[in-house]
Order: C-alpha cells, then structure tokens, then sequence
C-alpha cells in the first residue's frame, strides 16, 4: 500500500481527497417600506461566487464581504450585520428594507438565521457599506405603552403588544395569570415581556422566521450535538458561585385567602401572598405588586429559584457554521474531557459570522438544564 492511499484510509476516504464543505450564503434585503432597491439578486449570485452552482459570478455576490448574526433571548435585541465592498455595482439598500439572511453549505444549502429590517447604515473612508437590520425584537424594543390588562394572561398581553409593534407572535404560552396589569413606558414592551417571562417562568425570544416565541424550555430534542475532537473548535466553562439560594416573593391584595375576587383588597397578613423556593445563601426577597395571589407569587418564586438552581456554569463553545442551532433551543456536547460537561444545554446566545476570508462558523453561549448532564447553567443569563 503506497503512502497515499494509507492516508486516504485514516481519513475514510480510501485513495480519494477529501470533500471540503462550501458555504452557502444568501443576503436579501430590499423591496419593503423604505423601497430602497437591495440585495434581491445576491441570492443566486451568492451561489455562483462560491461554486455552488448557478451562471457564474455576479456582482452582487462580488459585493458581499462578511455578514454577522446576533441573537439572544429577551431583552436582548436580534441583529443581523451586513458589510459590502466599494465599487459602482454595490447593491442599494435604503432604511427599512425588509430582508433575510440565510447561511449554511453547499451540500445541504443555506437555511435562514435571520428575517427582519435595516434599521442603520454607515459608510467607511473607503466607501465600504455596513447596515444593521433587526428583527421583531427591535420592534419591540423601539414600543412604549402605558396600559392596563384585566383578568388576562401573561400570553394574552404578549400578543397584545405583539398586535401594537406590527409584529407576527409564533409559540405563546399562557403563562401566569394576572388580575390586574398596568404596564408604563418607563420600560419597552420587549422589557416588559422579557419580566411576564421571568414571572411565569418562561422564556421569550425571537426565531430566525422573525415570530416571538413566549414559552417553556423543551428539552429532549436537540438541534444538534457537538462532540469533542470532532465538532467543537473551542470550548470555554466559567464557574461562579450562584446568585441566588432561598427566594422569597411578596404580592399584593387578598385573592389567597379570600378568593380570586379579593385581589385588589388590601391585605392586612402578607403571609396569603407570599412565596418562598430554593434555599441555602444568598437569601434575596422581592416585592412584586403585580402578583395577587398565593398561586402567583409562588409560581415566581419557583421561576427564580428554577433559573437559579440550574447551576453557576456557562460555556462558550465555537463551532463549525450551525444554522440549525437557534436562541431558545437546545444543543448536546459529548466527549468533553471534563465529563461533567456533557449534556444537554439551552442556547442563550448565539453569533453566525461568514465572511470570504474566514468561512462560515457559529459561536454559542450555553446553559444548562439543570439535573443530570448539561451541569452548566449561567443562571444570571436567563
């Protein structure tokens, strides 16, 4: 056997040379309410200046240099990066332009990461055009409301302010039930979710469609998993002592000894409207007014010791592109050295960058689930 083919053998390929993955990018912006013109051509050029087929090159695709996507889970405001190179043939693209970002490789092609609006646009020395688009998220970011909400849901208000921002709501759980509600424009309505989220115990975020999501972790269905030596090119753990231990939630009102009617009373006894979770130090008490009921403060309690308790772990992991991988979803790691790193995680962060000089990869910030694998929780993230 010649030396070659022994190499083709330990990589799997026999005498053949190994495949290498292209990436796939397509960037489309333009069209929408600022009727800037855009990116709509740089779908199939995208294709054709990195090999994956079409007419060969195209000046749009010749524009495009890097595109970076940012995504976390609320209040953290979505955004999509898109940088493109000077010349006459550079696309146009106009403040609220409605677009999408999709990435990925050749032989699977590019899945959207990424749907939203240009929101900025800034020009270098050089005449290089950088814009920023955000999502939903954004739209919620940039309302105020001073409004009240009675006898409704947690999931009914985020659908309201959902309806107000001009934005589509995708998964929306119930969530805690509120007697009486007022919410003012000390804060944004994306803030404001991202604290219903908190009370109930959920989480709130934005998919790669541009849907706000309002719902539970569901774990046992990861997108995807990283193993060591295979798939993670770095990996980073920080251990903290945890932020919270015994939690105490006071509310307000008479509903947990005098019936559901009796929320808006006066109580002279907190003790009806107060729950308590976790334990062990620190020891943190809030007060929150908006919480009228026995079963509600409880609920908050349990939502805040929960996020606590899910451990005082958070890793970082770099990865080859993952654009199956979304905010608000789960990832496994296998074969860490440190096998208490395995498991499954919830995505908190995530960053999609391609650029022409570096290819297509994916940085993650993790959490754990708490209970068995996954031991990682980064409970100050959530």
């Amino acid at each position: 056997m010649s030396p070659a083919d022994a190499l083709g053998g330990l990589l799997g390929g026999g005498s053949s040379t190994p495949s290498v993955r292209r990436p796939a990018v397509r960037v489309s912006f333009g069209g929408g309410a600022g009727g800037g013109g855009g990116l709509s051509g740089l779908a199939s050029a995208a294709s054709g200046a990195l090999g994956l087929g079409g007419e060969g090159p195209d000046p749009w695709a010749e524009s495009l240099v890097a595109v970076t996507v940012e995504g976390g889970l609320a209040p953290f405001v979505n955004a999509a990066e898109v940088e493109l190179a000077p010349g006459g043939r550079a696309p146009a693209v106009a403040l609220g332009d409605e677009g999408s970002v999709a990435l990925g490789f050749g032989d699977q092609g590019p899945a959207t990461v990424f749907t939203g609006q240009v929101w900025s646009l800034s020009r270098g020395l050089g005449r290089t055009l950088r814009f920023t688009a955000t999502d939903a998220g954004g739209k919620l970011a940039r309302l105020r409301v001073n409004q009240a909400f009675e006898a409704m849901s947690a999931g009914d208000v985020v659908q309201q302010l959902a309806s107000s921002a001009g934005v589509t709501p995708g998964q929306v759980q119930a969530g805690e039930r509120f007697p009486y509600l007022v919410l003012d424009d000390r804060r944004t309505a994306w803030d404001h979710l991202a604290e219903l989220a908190r009370r109930s115990g959920l989480l709130g975020w934005v998919t790669s469609a541009g849907e706000v999501v309002f719902a539970a972790v569901t774990p046992g269905s990861p997108a995807q998993t990283f193993a060591y030596g295979a798939d993670l090119l770095s990996l980073d753990a920080w251990e903290s002592p945890p932020a919270l231990g015994a939690v105490t939630v006071r509310g307000d009102g008479a509903a947990g000894s005098k019936g559901q009617d009796a929320w808006s009373w006066f109580a002279k006894d907190p003790g009806p409207v107060t729950g308590q979770a976790g334990s062990g130090a620190p020891e943190r008490s809030f007060r929150d007014g908006a919480l009228r009921s026995g079963q509600a403060v409880n609920a908050a309690a349990s939502s805040l010791a929960d996020a606590a308790g899910r451990g005082n772990v958070t890793v970082a992991a770099l990865v080859p592109g993952a654009p199956a991988v979304g905010v608000g979803g789960t990832v496994r790691l296998s074969g860490c050295p440190q096998a208490e790193l395995d498991g499954e995680y919830l995505v908190a962060r995530v960053r999609h960058r391609y650029a022409k000089g570096e290819g297509f990869t994916t940085t993650l910030r993790l959490v754990g689930l708490g209970g068995g694998g996954g031991a990682g929780a980064g409970g100050g993230l959530l």
